[in-house]
């Protein structure tokens, strides 16, 4: 126990020692009398930007928004590459069946369908869930399947001499055997979900953060486009730590190193 408190103790301080590093070599950049705040904005800007918005609730109500498109994508893609892709690594014929299908489409970036996906559904919600719905599927189920395909032989073997059906060895064993591959695929997903979320509101969305992006842009808000990147990679930072406690609860029984 002591061990790992230690443990995490060095973790949190090294981690804050990065990213106390970054904002001081920012701070001394930015107060160097040649630089222009119009392109380098300094941490005061970016703080009163921040402020700013968020007291006239326009921040607010972009996160929301882009909090629930990326709820909603990600929880409809991976849930489908779960599915999916679970059937496809473990029943040879459901992969002879899909695998053409999946690994002719994953090259295509998610980005591609944007256009035809605008043609066919407009700019609506269901327009930009959709759209970070195949890029959370795409990313998510390629990891899936090979959590499947890297379960043991003999982790199979030995639940079949014990009179396990194909079916039950599948639900019991290689199913959680899979699980770390299953979280990694999660985890890429969400990556994938925020870029493909911030491309899909600078095109066409009217409110979330890639619409106050895309504002800051048009009227050359340099402060208020690093506050939101910053909120961007905060969120996300938070949302990947919530995944790897859930792996480090999931794995207890594993081995491996966290």
């Amino acid at each position: 126990m002591k061990k790992m408190s230690a443990f995490n103790t060095r973790r949190v301080v090294l981690g804050c020692l990065s990213v106390s590093a970054v904002i001081a070599i920012y701070a001394l950049v930015t107060s160097r009398a040649g630089n222009n705040p119009a392109l380098l904005p300094p941490i005061g800007d970016i703080i009163t930007s921040f402020w700013t918005n968020l007291t006239s609730g326009s921040l607010l109500t972009a996160l929301g928004a882009s909090l629930f498109r990326i709820s909603a994508g990600f929880l409809i893609g991976t849930t489908l590459a779960l599915v999916l892709g679970c059937l496809i690594g473990w029943y040879r014929n459901i992969e002879f069946l899909f695998d053409p299908l999946i690994e002719a489409v994953r090259p295509i970036p998610p980005l591609a369908y944007i256009p035809l996906i605008i043609i066919w559904f407009g700019i609506g919600e269901f327009s930009r869930v959709l759209i970070i719905t195949i890029a959370c599927f795409m990313v998510c189920v390629v990891n899936v399947i090979a959590g499947m395909k890297n379960v043991p032989a003999v982790y199979e073997d030995a639940a079949s001499t014990m009179g396990a059906t194909r079916f039950q060895v599948f639900r019991t064993v290689a199913v959680p055997a899979a699980t770390p591959f299953i979280i990694t695929g999660y985890r890429v997903a969400l990556a994938a979900a925020w870029t493909t979320l911030v491309a899909s509101e600078l095109l066409a969305a009217q409110n979330g953060l890639g619409f106050l992006l895309q504002e800051g842009r048009r009227y050359f808000l340099t402060d208020q486009v690093m506050m939101i990147i910053m909120i961007i990679g905060a969120c996300a930072f938070i949302m990947d730590r919530i995944f790897r406690r859930i792996q480090a609860h999931l794995m207890q029984w594993s081995e491996t190193r966290e």
